[in-house]
């Protein structure tokens, strides 16, 4: 008994030891100058929920040829009209939906972006 009270002690403090060995002052601030910026493909639908129209904006795009598809709550595929508004931003017609939520899947023609984005559509 005191074996194993003296182990789980023994675990504990090796374990809040850790936590304060990687949380010193000088860790936290190892990538304050680091450029962790270079996120691509940042994806806004707006606005979610919609009625008639959702407009994707796709920034920091590298993206070519992209395609996208429209899911009901339960998979199956519906079919909406997407139009290219301008260079990675779009238009999804979705008037015709009945009320619900759906998932948009965004995809590239090589398959190095494969996203899936959750949207409102009301009446």
């Amino acid at each position: 008994m005191k074996k194993t009270l003296l182990l789980t002690i023994l675990t504990l403090s090796i374990a809040l030891l850790s936590q304060f060995a990687f949380a010193q002052k000088g860790e936290v601030r190892r990538f304050d100058n680091a450029s962790i910026e270079n996120t691509t493909n940042i994806v806004k639908l707006f606005p979610n929920p919609t009625i008639d129209y959702l407009n994707i904006k796709i920034e920091n795009s590298e993206l070519k040829h992209a395609t996208f598809t429209v899911h009901n709550i339960i998979g199956n595929v519906v079919e909406v009209k997407v139009e290219e508004v301008e260079e990675n931003r779009y238009r999804v017609k979705v008037d015709n939906l009945s009320p619900g939520y759906y998932f948009l899947a965004i995809r590239d023609e090589k398959g190095h972006f494969k996203e899936t984005y959750k949207f409102l559509k009301r009446q």
